[in-house]
């Protein structure tokens, strides 16, 4: 059970923060790697900013999808946008650059729609 301290939808507002940051950073690699292209150690970094993402959704995504909810749709959005983010880490190599920015920014906007949507059923439902 959620604490009674943490307010309904506070898992969702959490996973649309971090989806957001995740399509943010997907959006400004390239313009960062066409700056800073000197700096190799940014490479090995990005290699692994994916994963570092997924592990910090998954949480989110478990945690916001613990509570009773109004839809299937709402899971399948929030598992499939966990997976895109995942799949986009895992396939990195073989994706590119561009494609792996691409396959990200999918998984976010899912994860974004998913957690809206969460969100939006639990601030509708009555106080318990």
């Amino acid at each position: 059970m959620e604490s009674k301290s943490t307010k309904p939808g506070f898992w969702d507002r959490v996973g649309i923060g971090l989806s957001g940051i995740c399509a943010i950073h997907c959006l400004l690699v390239p313009v960062v790697v066409a700056l800073i292209p000197l700096w190799p150690a940014f490479e090995e970094f990005h290699e692994y900013t994916h994963l570092i993402f997924f592990i910090a959704i998954a949480p989110a995504v478990y945690l916001s999808l613990r509570r009773k909810h109004s839809s299937q749709k709402i899971t399948i959005l929030l598992i499939s946008g966990l997976l895109v983010i995942f799949f986009a880490w895992f396939f990195n190599q073989s994706l590119g650059e561009y494609g792996e920015a691409g396959i990200t920014l999918i998984g976010s906007a899912l994860l974004i729609s998913g957690h809206w949507m969460n969100y939006k059923s639990k601030s509708t439902e009555p106080e318990k």
